[in-house]
């Protein structure tokens, strides 16, 4: 992926857009358009104006492509109901660009198309510059592998990514299927579930600690903690063991999040994001740990 701009770099720390897909963002994905007709990244115009009518539930139209002024129309069709389309339908119609209007570049020669930039290659350029124009709005989605989904800043997703990493251990099977629960809750374009993505990514911590930690006998992640505070057979300084049992409080009283709790904090998406990358970084710790003490067993 192209690192993000200049004028977005510099902005330092910011809240990103929510809920919206702005008018400057709706330009800027008009230019793309505009590139990738004059590219042949995208058949033509009617093309375009035809997904945008179906995703916006207009009455469909059918535009002659050898007529210039046919092609025009759609145009200006596409770029009226583009700027007038619901927020969550342009993101919608982003996805649909990258999965059914990229096609294959070339030229017919003895009635053979010989292929000059593959649709996969299409694919990626399409992509590429959905994922800039998100980073440059600011917008609080990215555009991976084909899909919207709601971003995180770098350092989380840098541990959640690492996170998921140590997960593909067979013993953590069952953590990183929590995990990658929380993480769909969390990324949800359209209806972000984030006291389903703490409760989730609490969950995997638990399950992790069991997994690994079979000597503890804790049956829930507050057992382990406990575990770990009075153990001698890890190393475990006793303020970290109290953010492990912090993080099971909030899991516990968060407002929505489990066992009924209604004071505990509303799980926000800053929060969550919060619990996401400290539950990343406990299930990494729990990975190290549990090597550390497999290393000291003597054979």
């Amino acid at each position: 992926m192209p690192e993000a701009p200049f004028s977005t770099r510099n902005r330092g720390a910011h809240h990103h857009i929510d809920n919206d897909f702005p008018v400057s963002a709706r330009t800027g994905l008009l230019h793309l358009l505009v590139d990738l007709v004059e590219k042949k990244y995208v058949e033509n115009w009617g093309s375009i104006a035809k997904e945008l009518r179906r995703i916006d539930r207009q009455p469909p139209i059918s535009y002659n492509v050898l007529k210039s002024s046919d092609m025009r129309q759609a145009e200006i069709d596409a770029q009226y109901i583009l700027t007038d389309m619901r927020w969550d339908k342009v993101y919608d119609f982003c996805e649909r660009l990258h999965s059914k209007l990229a096609c294959a570049t070339g030229y017919t020669w003895d009635n053979e198309f010989h292929e000059e930039e593959s649709q996969e290659q299409v694919k990626k350029f399409i992509a590429e510059e959905l994922q800039r124009l998100f980073e440059e709005e600011l917008l609080s989605f990215d555009f991976t592998q084909g899909s919207v989904r709601r971003r995180g800043r770098k350092h989380t997703v840098d541990l959640t990514t690492r996170a998921q990493v140590v997960l593909g251990d067979p013993r953590l099977a069952n953590a990183r299927r929590h995990y990658d629960k929380a993480m769909a809750f969390f990324r949800n374009p359209i209806s972000p579930d984030f006291e389903n993505a703490v409760k989730e990514a609490v969950c995997a911590v638990e399950a992790a600690g069991k997994s690994l930690f079979p000597n503890a006998k804790a049956s829930t992640l507050g057992d382990l903690a406990k575990w770990f505070s009075s153990t001698k057979e890890v190393s475990i300084p006793k303020a970290l063991a109290q953010t492990v049992t912090a993080i099971y409080a909030y899991r516990s009283g968060g407002d929505g999040v489990g066992h009924g709790g209604s004071n505990g904090g509303i799980a926000t998406a800053e929060v969550t994001e919060y619990v996401l990358a400290v539950c990343a970084s406990q299930i990494i710790y729990f990975v190290d740990i549990s090597v550390e003490q497999d290393d000291s067993v003597a054979f």
